[in-house]
């Protein structure tokens, strides 16, 4: 009898943590696009378009500016127009823990970031995912600078 009691207490207590984290899971699935971004407290314009994907347990996202590619292409040099090209990617695994989405990155136009990981404090209201986390730059495997970024993604499909 006094297993049964610590089995239910145990399962009354655990379950609903577990549901939250399921739910936050199952809450972030889907195609987001950028719409705010602030780097150290300061509002950036944004240029081109930007979207993370999230499924179950990984997370890709994309960046794109027709306007620069535009730019770089028009200027018609060899280099300009391999750069014109070279849009931002990132892409991993990621995990959910209360208000912490952690993204751990396996694949990243900039090698040095390969293997790190984000922890990001997060809140959903609606369609909007507000999160806020240090980015992270290396030079030569040493960090040389460490960043504030506060983003708002808008749901665009579930």
């Amino acid at each position: 009898m006094k297993y049964l009691f610590i089995t239910v207490f145990c399962f009354l207590i655990l379950f609903p943590l577990i549901s939250i984290h399921a739910q936050n899971n199952r809450k972030l699935q889907g195609a987001w696009e950028l719409v705010s971004q602030k780097i150290d407290g300061k509002d950036q314009i944004l240029s081109g378009r930007r979207m993370r994907l999230i499924t179950a347990n990984h997370f890709a996202w994309v960046a794109e500016d027709k306007s620069r590619a535009e730019e770089l292409l028009a200027k018609g040099t060899p280099h300009d127009s391999a750069v014109a090209y070279h849009d931002a990617c990132g892409a991993g695994t990621y995990k959910v823990k209360g208000d912490t989405y952690t993204e751990t990155t396996e694949f990243f136009y900039d090698p040095q970031n390969i293997g790190t990981s984000i922890d990001w404090k997060f809140k959903l209201k609606g369609d909007l995912w507000y999160s806020s986390g240090h980015y992270v730059h290396y030079k030569d495997g040493k960090k040389i600078e460490d960043i504030l970024l506060e983003e708002v993604w808008k749901k665009i499909e579930k």
